[in-house]
């Protein structure tokens, strides 16, 4: 059986906050977050707007790509770690509001930015195991709603959004590699938002720490990303595209000089979206890879940040003869 992806949509809060706003803000130059960052506007999610409606936006959007009815859907897989309600799980609100069959396998994966590729290495296993057609795979986060207004280190940097992704064994266009996977718990509170779960205390804003992520991401996520290319028996030359999580312009640039990687293969697609967490690798793919009049044929995927987790893939053309 060949389990791929075929096709992706996204969905935005309607609400954009533009870099200058931030910047007025928080005391930054305006320069400084559109060009190290990379990002010159984002959207949060307004008062109406939560994780559940803009999961059944990008469901619908990628429902009306494919094609697909809601009937054929037999997985949906939710990944967020800001759910409308701490239970049930969102995948309910979401299988109800997209109208899919009380049969469908339904529920959520608690991970941030590495949260679409475990999701795809779910989704995969879950169709060859079960003898299903076609899953949904459905990203969604408003990090806005953690976010202390006044902080420099997160407001400049997140921003809402939704992805959905047809995980499909039938005629996908990118077949799946095989996958490598890391967590450091050790490291958990690097990026945490205390009290916002059942353990008694008092409700803090999203805290980041900057720094120990950027040093968790040039050391571990090289050797991953040599780890995946080893055990899909191919090597840096050999890949068309790289899509890392689009933390910021600087974290991807710097993370592709010391992979030795040329700067035109690798997709940066976060300036008016920001890091927008689990979502920001199908965002990217669905926007530079999967609109392409002739798509790459291999991509390489890593997602790396809170947990901390990361996890890689390889994406195959499925046209591919050298695969």
């Amino acid at each position: 059986m060949t389990v791929g992806l075929s096709h992706i949509a996204h969905a935005l809060p309607r609400r954009v906050v533009s870099s200058a706003e931030i910047a007025g803000t928080h005391g930054f130059e305006e320069e400084f977050v559109v060009s190290k960052l990379g990002i010159a506007s984002r959207h949060f999610a307004s008062e109406d707007e939560t994780v559940s409606s803009l999961a059944i936006e990008a469901g619908k959007k990628v429902l009306a790509k494919a094609g697909l009815a809601p009937e054929q859907i037999d997985l949906l897989i939710l990944v967020t770690q800001t759910p409308d309600y701490t239970l049930p799980h969102s995948s309910a609100l979401v299988q109800n509001g997209l109208g899919l069959p009380k049969s469908t396998a339904a529920f959520d994966i608690s991970l941030g930015c590495s949260g679409f590729v475990y999701g795809l290495s779910v989704a995969q296993s879950l169709l060859a195991q079960h003898e299903m057609k076609t899953a949904l795979l459905i990203t969604a986060d408003t990090y806005s709603r953690l976010m202390a207004p006044d902080d420099r280190t997160t407001a400049p940097l997140f921003g809402d959004g939704a992805a959905a992704a047809i995980v499909t064994a039938e005629t996908p266009l990118y077949r799946l590699g095989k996958f490598t996977f890391g967590t450091d718990g050790g490291r958990h509170d690097a990026l945490i938002a205390r009290g916002t779960g059942c353990r008694p205390g008092k409700r803090e804003a999203l805290y980041m720490d900057g720094r120990g992520i950027f040093s968790f991401m040039m050391s571990e996520i090289p050797v991953d990303i040599d780890r995946c290319l080893a055990r899909n028996n191919l090597d840096k030359s050999d890949i068309d595209a790289w899509v890392f999580h689009q933390a910021s312009r600087y974290m991807i640039e710097t993370l592709s000089r010391r992979l030795g990687i040329e700067t035109e293969r690798v997709i940066i697609d976060l300036s008016d979206v920001g890091n927008t967490t689990s979502s920001t690798i199908p965002i990217a793919l669905e926007r530079a890879v999967f609109n392409r009049e002739v798509p790459p044929d291999r991509i390489f995927i890593s997602g790396f940040g809170v947990g901390l987790s990361w996890a890689s893939t390889l994406l195959f053309r499925c046209n591919d003869d050298t695969q």
